[in-house]
């Protein structure tokens, strides 16, 4: 039982004594029976949520690029924004009869299947991970009308065994599960895009047969020796048809660096030779943001050259060069921010930028 669920049982219970007694309640009577109740409740808890081994789906809901929208908008619009997506979505788990394990800073973790166990526990994850999604695609609409931010979020389901019950110890104790699914489906969340629900190679073939998926990816986690196959979820096919709404116009997960990069232009299939340098901040499996000395109009077609510290960072043995275009550019003080997709990368350099990238998220 969480601090706030306890707080509201004893206001509930002095409510009724109060009642009973004809008389207003007191904080007097409230402190007291915190003292007597609460070690009654530890004992009962600990007695009544024994740890069990159990099968679970574990749901993980993120905010993507939180961090960036502290820098444009106060925290009170931020906030008010922050407790209406922990409302929609805390609404949506117990409407399909998840349970709310925990809120871990703008995420929040839910469970189906602990403590109650269903025959349905992975679809209800996954009709409830789609819900998500549209609430937060509809609430969205209505921020941007307002001139509030938008928030979008990523989402990772798994499905496997884990240890539930009450940790913790007399002092403080709640429920919980571990174990190696938990800790997967967190590696998993970090993958996923704005409005994106992942699934694991579990999940995926326990729902495969009343759902569409669409990209495919296989990725390096933590304390996973061989890679882990993820499913972008598009739709719920039955018992009636969910589609995930389309966001994300990326097609991987960015991490943010700075690397050092020499650059070419290319113009009508011929490399220029005058060269410049800048530095690589946002990088992702087929794309980059780069810091730029000059203005490169969209369309631009570039050669990249990493440098020292960026082939080493990569682990690349030799230079590796990269074809790319640029998609945008914009003005920032002191360079030109150049947003670009990578057109030709051999496939040694581009498996070796993957597993860099998927290095950085799992150690994030």
């Amino acid at each position: 039982m969480q601090h706030q669920d306890r707080d509201q049982f004893i206001a509930s219970v002095a409510l009724v004594i109060a009642e009973l007694y004809g008389q207003p309640p007191t904080l007097n009577l409230e402190t007291t029976l915190q003292q007597r109740l609460n070690p009654l409740l530890d004992s009962f808890l600990f007695e009544s949520q024994a740890i069990v081994a159990t099968e679970a789906t574990i749901l993980i809901a993120d905010i993507r690029g939180f961090t960036s929208l502290t820098e444009f908008f106060p925290p009170p619009a931020l906030i008010a924004s922050l407790n209406r997506y922990f409302q929609i979505t805390s609404e949506l788990v117990n409407h399909h009869g998840g349970w709310i394990d925990k809120f871990m800073g703008d995420a929040v973790m839910a469970l189906f299947g602990a403590p109650q166990s269903r025959p349905d526990d992975l679809k209800r994850a996954l009709i409830c991970a789609v819900d998500m999604q549209r609430s937060m695609a509809r609430i969205n609409r209505e921020a941007e009308a307002n001139g509030e931010p938008s928030l979008y979020i990523g989402v990772a389901v798994n499905t496997g065994k884990v240890m539930a019950g009450s940790f913790g110890s007399s002092v403080y104790n709640e429920y919980t599960v571990i174990g190696d699914a938990v800790n997967l489906t967190s590696r998993m969340e970090a993958y996923s895009l704005r409005g994106q629900i992942l699934l694991s190679e579990a999940s995926y073939q326990a729902a495969r047969d009343f759902i569409e998926i669409g990209a495919v990816n296989q990725v390096q986690v933590k304390g996973k020796s061989q890679p882990v196959t993820l499913y972008e979820l598009r739709a719920i096919k039955h018992p009636v048809r969910l589609e995930v709404p389309p966001i994300e116009i990326r097609k991987s997960p960015r991490v943010q660096v700075d690397l050092p990069l020499a650059f070419r232009r290319v113009e009508c299939k011929r490399i220029l030779t005058e060269r410049y340098f800048g530095r690589v901040n946002d990088l992702g499996y087929f794309g980059m943001n780069a810091d730029l000395p000059l203005v490169l109009p969209p369309h631009t077609e570039i050669l990249i050259n990493l440098l020292g510290a960026g082939m080493s960072e990569l682990g690349l043995e030799t230079a590796s060069d990269v074809y790319a275009r640029v998609l945008r550019c914009h003005q920032i003080p002191g360079a030109y921010r150049t947003h670009l997709e990578f057109t030709s990368i051999g496939t040694r350099g581009h498996q070796q930028l993957k597993h860099y990238i998927d290095q950085l998220l799992w150690r994030g």
